[in-house]
């Protein structure tokens, strides 16, 4: 699979994650730790991350091909983080060249904590491109036992360096930690920097502890070298207006990722 990361310095790869077959289902599970919070709420990029990876794992069944995240839309509970969260997926569509899928994830008594609709474009493998790890349910439960956790906050272990907070503008490094096996910026690390951006420019204006509960991504085109930097507008007069981040590789000058998102105050 495409978000397949066996190793122990993949950021993605320690978020404590847990993955289990429960009632014939394939689910990720998540006991939130404080690295993964803002103002306590569970982060958005973490919840697009289980999104991407329980979707991801169920389509990828080609091993001559890369399953390539297109597009997600992720809506929270503007709340403080659940103790527990697991996915519960839905295959909308199964096509030759893409697909979608609906995921929820809720708490373990069934509440709802959030929701995301994510499309997948299937690719096929070129000759120079890296090998694809083999998929299997052992190897996938090996990798996502909850042991591998990350050492500081998500964002600081991930590098990103504000350079002007009011106008959204960061800027992060595209570092071996931070790349799927087929060699672009992982989705859900997309998601995280995108959110960074958000959520620095709502705390700016409005002077208030913002955490990002929506995020809509349109994937435009894989990341090379980098670095990845943001540009942000405000549609919007209030707190509560949206915000358009845009994520460009500097190494090309492309635009990579269009991304559109709210923020909220989480309530202690």
């Amino acid at each position: 699979m495409t978000d397949f990361l066996d190793e122990s310095f993949s950021i993605p790869a320690r978020l404590g994650v847990v993955a289990e077959v429960r009632d014939g289902e394939f689910r990720l599970s998540l006991h939130p730790r404080p690295q993964l919070l803002h103002h306590g709420a569970l982060r958005a990029s973490v919840i697009a991350f289980m999104i991407d990876v329980v979707a991801g794992i169920v389509l990828d069944d080609d091993p001559d091909a890369w399953m390539l995240t297109s597009d997600m839309s992720v809506r929270m509970r503007p709340l403080p983080a659940p103790t527990f969260v697991t996915t519960r997926s839905t295959i909308l569509r199964r096509g030759r060249r893409s697909a979608t899928a609906k995921v929820d994830l809720v708490t373990e008594a069934g509440e709802p904590v959030a929701t995301g609709a994510i499309g997948f474009a299937r690719v096929q493998r070129r000759p120079t491109d890296p090998v694809k790890p083999p998929a299997s349910r052992e190897r996938i439960s090996m990798m996502f036992d909850g042991s591998r956790t990350l050492d500081g906050p998500l964002r600081e272990e991930a590098g990103i360096v504000v350079l002007d907070a009011a106008a959204g503008s960061l800027k992060m490094e595209v570092t071996p930690e931070l790349r799927n096996p087929a060699g672009t910026l992982q989705g859900a690390m997309v998601a995280l920097f995108a959110e960074a951006a958000a959520e620095e420019l709502a705390s700016a204006r409005w002077n208030r502890d913002a955490a990002v509960t929506e995020l809509d991504l349109r994937y435009i085109a894989q990341t090379g070298e980098g670095p990845v930097q943001s540009e942000c507008v405000l549609l919007g007069d209030g707190p509560d207006a949206p915000i358009q981040v845009e994520l460009s590789d500097r190494s090309s000058g492309r635009l990579t990722t269009l991304v559109y998102a709210r923020t909220a105050t989480i309530p202690s």
